[in-house]
């Protein structure tokens, strides 16, 4: 048997039957040893190394991906429930009363300060709140006349009527009735009549044709 020294010099026929009885033929050229390691040289003995921070990243490396923070709004979430306006406004009225004692203590510091800046800041304050309070008592007058109006409407259904659903215009008719009420169980209802008597007036005007000169 040739040994890998020899395999070269040995006959083609001879390495041909080798190979068939089994034996292998290795071919013995050596080749040069690469050295991967690198002398690694500072400019100054006194100074630290420097190494270069750049790594090769491999092609298969795992990376961990990170979850994206998902803000949600309870107000638009399913799992939070429909919106019970009237159970809502009997849980928090203890606010309107401590808005209103906020008031009041507002309209006496206005009786008592000197300072026209402070009055005028005080006087813009007052008015904002007050606003808030008559749109908030409108928007609970409203709301009070529409669920009487659906509980009217259960009970007849409960007494073997066909169910009827307020449409949009129908929910207007009843926004109105409440409005009008309201006015009239205050008194204003005749100064409201009159204003709105005037705006159609200078409305219609509008159309009327200029007098020739």
């Amino acid at each position: 048997m040739a040994t890998p020294s020899d395999a070269r010099d040995v006959p083609l026929e001879e390495r041909l039957r080798q190979k068939k009885n089994g034996f292998a033929v290795f071919n013995t050229k050596e080749r040069p040893v690469v050295s991967d390691t690198r002398t690694l040289r500072r400019a100054n003995k006194n100074q630290p190394l420097e190494l270069s921070s750049k790594r090769a990243v491999g092609r298969f490396r795992n990376v961990v991906e990170v979850k994206k923070r998902k803000v949600l709004d309870p107000r638009f979430e399913a799992q939070s429930g429909r919106l019970n306006e009237d159970l809502f406004n009997k849980t928090y009225a203890f606010l309107d009363d401590y808005k209103q004692r906020e008031l009041q203590e507002l309209k006496q510091q206005l009786k008592k300060t000197k300072s026209v800046t402070e009055k005028e800041e005080l006087k813009h304050e007052i008015a904002l709140r007050s606003q808030e309070m008559k749109e908030k008592q409108k928007q609970q007058m409203i709301q009070g006349a529409l669920t009487k109006r659906k509980r009217e409407e259960r009970e007849a259904v409960a007494s073997g009527k066909n169910p009827f659903y307020l449409k949009r215009k129908d929910k207007k008719k009843v926004e109105l009735q409440a409005k009008f009420q309201d006015l009239q169980e205050t008194g204003r209802l005749s100064k409201f009549m009159a204003k709105k008597r005037k705006k159609n007036a200078s409305k219609d005007h509008r159309w009327l044709p200029t007098q020739r000169k």
